[in-house]
Parts: structure tokens; C-alpha cells; sequence
């Protein structure tokens, strides 16, 4: 089967299932009207009572309800409301009442920078929120966002509700998104006890967490609330939360002083159930030591951390070495746990085995320095570029990997001594490095080894490179040469160019190619050069035209030149149109243009892993086209890409992590025939979902 045919075939079988799976992880954007916040009438306000304090924790022996607890809603935190763009809303109480002084975040989607978060996470870092404020005295709130067109997640958080999330919310250029009046529900209550696991006596002033199961391995957590809600148990031990969610499972954990952690993970609740749990806690022993450089010097700071190694030590816990090195964990239970230690500038380090009541001395060895030297091919030094680090395979030379633990940085003459720069705090394993430099293209070195505890440095010298070039032509279909047309340089995405779904991973994937963009001359020519080796796709834009691309570019050697042909670009239609919920305008739908799903012959042709011609390629890569667009806050929406001429099939759906099946079922009602005729300017299609 042919490379082509490899990716076509799983592709394909995904553009059969409707692409449900990408339409619910993406977003979008579209042509705004601002909204702002500031020069709208008040909402009405409903009579707010009084909300009544927050229960203190108390033997279980009576039903009680909190409502939001009351602040100075002149506190209103950093909203950022004068921001041009942004979310806003009105929070109200379970009995549909205006909930004041409930505080509202605006936080960074994990999506965003995937890998940045994953880096955040494993240090243990808390992202401050984009924006944060507390709801007015009618229930309302705005909070602005600096940077248009990231995707946000809002969180509405009290001490007597269970936490309310809508995500992603995808914030436009201009466009102040109204997240519309957002009921708190009523908690489930959870009570129980914590006693001494030996004695069975009573515990007090023990802290207890409540989590929920299906966040508790969320990549973006609530500030404040990394554990969970949390109260302390009263003389008798005992402890009540209100606000328990109502749906899905619970994580319990106990503390107290003396006594090793205790969990019950899982734990199914019910409303207008007893949801009584007794956390037995016993008493626990510690791991201390010290944490030090091979030279004996004391290093604070260091982040070291215990994970249990048996059944009967189902507990992991983290501690920061202090000035002097030293570090002691809280009990843990008695038992084997494995310590693994890591400090900035310093290689990490894994002890296999540590029990409790010992003490260890841990040597963390310094990360390895590298010399490096970037020539050209006339052996002149270059001591301005950006430099990569990039995983290198000795069992596959040309593929690389990225290194999340090193970013990108830029070299410059202070960085050297004499003609070597020193690159520090290196990682052990294979690598290569890359280097971006303005008159040459990307270059990578030959690969090098980084050992723990090297006493050299490692000396890496790479030659740039002139790279390939790429020529073609872009003409209409008329067969008239396109003037002015952007022409860009990506990495290949074969069949899928069209699709988006190569979007979903590209973050992950390294990047070999160059990124570069001309636009053609009167006749319709380009020429993109200095290009690195690597596996190319050509993307053409006009505002008159669809997008066209030439796929499947392979650049190997020095000086090549590859000619991508002539790339024809069809005038196509602009789709636009409303969506409208029960009749009202509603931003935030997602509406998804792809093509209807193929016949048995279409794919078994493509699973017979023929070589395809180009004709073949061309049509199979239209089977596949898609795209997809967020309404603005007035429901209006306009596709980004014109389509070409064509029958395909367009949805829409409330865009909702929160809900995944509700976004299926506006698929499923709203799915229509969209047809594009030749020379067709414009096709409106508007939509009205289903009120739920």
C-alpha cells in the first residue's frame, strides 16, 4: 500500500463517522459586532434574599443549605472589563434568585498550549485566571480577555454550590460573548467522620478534601482549589460539605497531624440520599534527608517527591528541600515508597526503594554543558540564531522528536566564549540540535550523547545550509494566471490539508520544514526557497478564491529545485448565516461545512493501496474537505474558506465540553444539504436549535 493510500484510508473512515470527534475538540472564529458590556442596559434584577452563612463542619444530626456567601462587590478582582472583547453574564441562585458576590473565573484552555500546561502541571505551577470578579448586585458579571482568539473556560465558584464550568468559549476579536443567565445548582450534602484507625476514636481538626473524580486529573484546575473544597473536622471528628457535585463520582482525603493521609477515591453519591463516609487514618512515620550537588553543597528548593510502592502505601506526596537542603515529608504510611528529586540547573534522580524512618542523602549531578559552534559553508562563524533541542532515534536517523523540557531559545555573541557558544542545563539522552538563521535554511546538527555526570562538555559543530527551492504556478479556472496570491511553505498534511483533523496534532509533531510565504507575480509564478529537508505541502490563498495545495513534497538534497506544477484555484462561495436558539440570536455554535460520507466503492478503491494519480489525489482530497466556523455573540457566522462547487452537508451545534451529547443531537437535528453552484457568490444557511 502507498504512503498516500496509508493516510487516506483511516481518513477517510473518519470523514464517514461525521467528524464528530473534531467537531466538538475545535473552534473557530468569525467576523464580530463588538458588544460591549458597559453601554448595556442592566438586566432586571429579581429580589435577592440574604444567603445564609456557611455551615460549620458538625455531627451530621440536621439537613442544612447555604446560599453564595455576601462580599463587597466592590471587589471586583482583575476583570478586565474595559478590554475590547470578552464573556459576560448573570449568575443566579438555585431558586432563581441573583446570586451576588459568586466569583467568577476566566481561565486559559488547556488546548491552547497543550505542552506548556503538561510542563505547569509536572512542576506543580498554578496558572493566575485571564481574568477573575465577583457578580454584581443583579447577578452579573463581564470579564474582559486582552488577547483575542484564544479558547477560555469560565468557572462560577461558591462555598455552597457544587463549581459551574462552560468550556471552550472561543473569544473573538471585538465581540463580547453573553454566556446568558447561568443557574447554580444545589449541591448533594456529603457527611461522615474520621477517626483513628486503631482506636476508632475521633480525629479532630482534621482537614478533609472533596473532589470530584472526573476532574481530578483536569490539566487546567480552579486557583485555590487544586485538592478540592475543604473543611475541618469539629471535636467529634466529624464533617459535613454541602456542595458535593451531582454528577459523577467523589474523592475523599483526610489529614490531620501525626497521621498518615487517607483516601476513598471513587465513591459514588446520590441526592436525597445518606452519603455518610468514615475516613480511618492511622498513625504514620516520615522519610527525611538531604538534598545535595556531587560537591557536598546543599541545594534548596529541590522538589522531591514519594510515591507508594505497595498496596498498603496507596499515597504519594511532594516536599521542597529548605535553605539547608533538608527535607521531611508528613507521616506517610509505614512501607516502601520510591523518591524521585528534581532541582533547575540539576538532572533528576530516582531512589528505587526509600521506607519510612529512614533518612537518605540524595546527589543531584548538574545537567550537562554543551559547546557549540555554527559554521557556514564557507566555515565563517554565525553567532545570531534560534536554537532548538530535538530528540535524535540512533536506530532511525532522519526522524527527530521534540524536547518539551528544553524551549526554544535565541544565541547571540554574549552567549559565547571565544568562538563556542555554551549551551547549559542539557538533558540526557540522543539529540540533535536545530538552528534557525535568517540567511540560510533550517539546519540541524549531526547527532551528539548527553550523559548524567559528564566532566566535558560535549563540542557540536553544525554547517547551515542553503536548503532547496520550491517553484509553480497559480492560475483560476479559467486557466488565467492569479496575481498577488499568498503562497505558503507548511508542513505536509497529505490528504488531510483540506480537513483540519492534521491541525489537531501538529503542536505534537516536530517541525523539519521551513515556514516561508511569497506571493506570485503577474504571472502567476513563485519561488520559495531556502527550504529545509523535509516532507513539504504548498497552501495558496486569494480573497476571491478558495484555498488550493499541492501536497506530498519531498526535499532532500542541497540546491534542489522542485517544481509543484500549476495550482489551480476555484472561485467557490462564501457561506454565511444565523444561528438562533429557540429563536434568539446565540453566539457560540459551531457550524461545520465537510463532505457527505463516501460510498463503499469510493473507499474500497482506496483500500486496494494502488498508487494514486493525481486526478485521483485531487478528487480524493475534495472527498475530505471541511471547515468550520464559531458564530459571534449575535449569532452571526461566516466561513473563513470559501467552498468550492460542490454538494456537502452542513451542521451545527452549541459548542460544549460540558455536554458532548447535546452537541451530537444538534448535529444529528440540524444536518442539511448544502450545494454550491459554479460562479455561486454567496449561500446563506441559518439555523435554529432546539431550546433545551
Amino acid at each position: 500500500m502507498s504512503a498516500i493510500a496509508k493516510i487516506a484510508v483511516p481518513l477517510l473512515l473518519v470523514a464517514a463517522a461525521g467528524g464528530a470527534f473534531y467537531f466538538l475538540g475545535q473552534g473557530g472564529a468569525a467576523p464580530a459586532v463588538p458588544a460591549p458590556p458597559r453601554d448595556e442596559a442592566p438586566r432586571p434584577a429579581e429580589q435577592d434574599p440574604r444567603p445564609e452563612q456557611p455551615a460549620q463542619a458538625q455531627a451530621p444530626t440536621e439537613t442544612q443549605r447555604t446560599e453564595v456567601e455576601r462580599r463587597d462587590v466592590t471587589d471586583i478582582g482583575d476583570a478586565h472589563s474595559d478590554a475590547p472583547q470578552g464573556v459576560k453574564g448573570r449568575v443566579l441562585l438555585p431558586n432563581g434568585s441573583v446570586a451576588v458576590g459568586a466569583k467568577v473565573l476566566l481561565l486559559e484552555n488547556a488546548m491552547n498550549n497543550p505542552i506548556d500546561m503538561f510542563l505547569k502541571n509536572k512542576t506543580g505551577q498554578v496558572s493566575p485566571p485571564l481574568a477573575s470578579a465577583v457578580t454584581l448586585e443583579d447577578g452579573s458579571f463581564a470579564l474582559g480577555v486582552r488577547k483575542p482568539g484564544q479558547k477560555v473556560d469560565l468557572r462560577i465558584v461558591t462555598d455552597a454550590h457544587p463549581e459551574l464550568s462552560k468550556s471552550p468559549i472561543s473569544v473573538r476579536a471585538d465581540d463580547w460573548y453573553d454566556a446568558g443567565d447561568l443557574k447554580l445548582e444545589v449541591g448533594i450534602t456529603v457527611q461522615g467522620r474520621v477517626v483513628d484507625a486503631g482506636t476508632k476514636a475521633p480525629v479532630a481538626d482534621a482537614t478533609v478534601f472533596l473532589s470530584s473524580s472526573s476532574s481530578s486529573h483536569a490539566m487546567v484546575v480552579t486557583p485555590g482549589r487544586e485538592r478540592g473544597v475543604s473543611v475541618t473536622t469539629d471535636p467529634g471528628g466529624y464533617f459535613r460539605f454541602t456542595s458535593a457535585p451531582t454528577i459523577g463520582a467523589i474523592n475523599l482525603t483526610a489529614e490531620a497531624a501525626g497521621y498518615a493521609s487517607t483516601s476513598e477515591l471513587n465513591k459514588q453519591i446520590t441526592a436525597g440520599a445518606v452519603n455518610d463516609f468514615t475516613l480511618e487514618i492511622e498513625a504514620g512515620s516520615t522519610i527525611t534527608g538531604v538534598v545535595v550537588d556531587p560537591d557536598g553543597k546543599r541545594l534548596p528548593g529541590a522538589k522531591v517527591v514519594a510515591f507508594g510502592l505497595s498496596v498498603k502505601t496507596p499515597q504519594n506526596e511532594t516536599v521542597l528541600s529548605d535553605a539547608d537542603g533538608e527535607f521531611r515529608f508528613p507521616a506517610l504510611r509505614p512501607g516502601p515508597y520510591r523518591l524521585s528529586t528534581s532541582a533547575r540547573n540539576y538532572s533528576d534522580d530516582e531512589m528505587a526503594v526509600a521506607l519510612t524512618g529512614e533518612d537518605h542523602k540524595i546527589v543531584l549531578h548538574p545537567r550537562a554543558t554543551v559547546r557549540l559552534k555554527v559554521l557556514t559553508a564557507q566555515q565563517r562563524p554565525v553567532k545570531s540564531y534560534r536554537l532548538g533541542l530535538k530528540r535524535a532515534f540512533p536506530q532511525n536517523p532522519d526522524a527527530i522528536g521534540n524536547v518539551i523540557e528544553f524551549a526554544d531559545r535565541n544565541v547571540s555573541p554574549r552567549d559565547y566564549v571565544g568562538d563556542w557558544a555554551v549551551i547549559r542545563n542539557m538533558p540526557t539522552g540522543d539529540f540533535k540540535f536545530q538552528i534557525t538563521e535568517k540567511n540560510h535554511a533550517k539546519s540541524l546538527s549531526p547527532m551528539f550523547k548527553i550523559t548524567q555526570g559528564a566532566d566535558e562538555a560535549v563540542e557540536v559543530v553544525v554547517e547551515l545550509t542553503q536548503g532547496a527551492v520550491i517553484t509553480g504556478q497559480v492560475i483560476n479556472d479559467s486557466g488565467r494566471p492569479v496575481a498577488g496570491a499568498r503562497v505558503a511553505s507548511d508542513m505536509n498534511a497529505g490528504l488531510a490539508a483540506g480537513t483540519g483533523l492534521f491541525d489537531i496534532f501538529r503542536k505534537m509533531i516536530p517541525e523539519k520544514h521551513t515556514a516561508q510565504q511569497v506571493t506570485t507575480d503577474k504571472d502567476g509564478f513563485f519561488r520559495l526557497s531556502k527550504l529545509a529537508f523535509a516532507d513539504y505541502m504548498i497552501r495558496v490563498s486569494h480573497p476571491q478564491y478558495c484555498e488550493g495545495t499541492a501536497v506530498d513534497i519531498k526535499l532532500t538534497e542541497e540546491g534542489q529545485i522542485v517544481d509543484a506544477g500549476v495550482i489551480e484555484l476555484q472561485l467557490g462561495a462564501r457561506v454565511t448565516g444565523v444561528t438562533t436558539v429557540g429563536g434568539a440570536p446565540a453566539g457560540q455554535i459551531k457550524v461545520v461545512i465537510s463532505m457527505p460520507t463516501p460510498s463503499a466503492s469510493e473507499l474500497g478503491a482506496v483500500q486496494q493501496g494502488k498508487e494514486m494519480t493525481p486526478a485521483q489525489k485531487e478528487a480524493t482530497a475534495r472527498r475530505l474537505f471541511s471547515t468550520h466556523v464559531l458564530s459571534d455573540g449575535n449569532g452571526n457566522y461566516t466561513m473563513l474558506k470559501r467552498v468550492p462547487p460542490g454538494t456537502y452537508k452542513i451542521t451545527a451545534a452549541r459548542h460544549s465540553a460540558e455536554n458532548p451529547f447535546g452537541a451530537l443531537i444538534d448535529m444529528k437535528e440540524t444536518e442539511r444539504q448544502l450545494v454550491v453552484s459554479p460562479g455561486q457568490d454567496t449561500v446563506t444557511v441559518n439555523f435554529n436549535l432546539n431550546a433545551r
